[in-house]
C-alpha cells in the first residue's frame, strides 16, 4: 500500500537559498515528502540540482517526487511524479515509472477528479485554494467552499482518492481544510519561510490527524 504524505513540501526558485538548501532545511526539520518543482532552466541544470535534492531526500528517508517531468523522474530514480492538467497522462507515467511509482495529478474541478479517477492516480492535488505567487498560470481559485463542495461530490460518487489541498495555504487554514475532508496539504513558502519549520510541521501535523 502506498502511503501518501499529509504534508507535501514543494521546492520553489528563490534568491536566498537554492532548492537543495531548501530540501536540506525541510528534511532536517522533519519533512518526509518533498516535491522537486523546477519549471525553468536547462536540462543539465535540472538533472544536477535534482540529483542533489534526491540524495538529500534519500539520506533523510523522505519521499522524493518530481513535478511535471516523467523523463526527469525516471532519470533521477524518483519515488514518483506529480502531473499537471496539461502534462502527460498518468497512464504514460505508470508505464514508464512502473507500478510501484507514486503518481499524483492536479485537479481544479469535479470533472478533473473523475478523469484522474479513471487514470488511476494515487493522489490528487486539489487547488488552488487561494492566490499563490509560486505558480504562474493559476486555475480558478477554489477557496474553502469550493473544496468542500468537490469533496462532498467525491463522497457521493464514492471516489476515494487521497486529496491534498494546494495553493497559498496558511497555518490558520489547516484545521478547516482537514474538517472539509482533505487528506493533507501541499505547501512551499509557508515552511520555507518559517523561522522554526520543525515546530510548524508539528503544529500542522497535529491539525491533520
Amino acid at each position: 500500500m502506498k502511503i501518501i504524505g499529509r504534508i507535501q513540501c514543494i521546492t520553489a526558485p528563490r534568491r536566498d537559498c537554492d532548492m537543495a538548501e531548501q530540501a536540506a532545511r525541510l528534511c532536517g526539520a522533519g519533512c518526509n515528502w518533498l516535491q522537486f518543482r523546477m519549471k525553468s532552466g536547462k536540462r543539465q541544470e535540472k538533472l544536477e540540482l535534482g540529483r542533489r535534492v534526491a540524495n538529500i531526500c534519500r539520506s533523510w528517508g523522505a519521499v522524493f517526487i518530481v513535478n511535471d517531468d516523467i523523463e526527469l523522474a525516471a532519470q533521477l530514480g524518483a519515488d514518483g511524479v506529480h502531473l499537471g492538467l496539461q502534462d502527460e497522462s498518468p497512464r504514460v507515467a505508470r508505464r514508464i515509472l512502473g507500478n510501484n511509482a507514486i503518481i499524483g495529478g492536479t485537479c481544479n474541478t469535479m470533472e478533473d477528479i473523475r478523469q484522474r479517477h479513471r487514470q488511476e492516480v494515487d493522489y490528487i492535488g486539489l487547488g488552488p485554494y487561494r492566490f499563490t505567487s509560486t505558480k504562474k498560470q493559476l486555475s480558478p481559485l477554489l477557496g474553502l467552499r469550493g473544496i468542500e463542495e468537490i469533496l462532498r461530490c467525491c463522497r457521493l460518487e464514492k471516489i476515494a482518492i487521497p486529496t491534498v489541498a494546494i495553493g497559498g495555504i496558511r497555518r490558520e487554514d489547516v484545521a478547516a481544510l482537514r474538517k472539509a475532508g482533505v487528506h493533507g496539504i501541499a505547501v512551499s513558502s509557508l515552511l520555507i519561510d518559517a523561522a522554526e519549520p520543525a515546530d510548524l510541521l508539528n503544529e500542522i501535523m497535529e491539525k491533520l490527524q
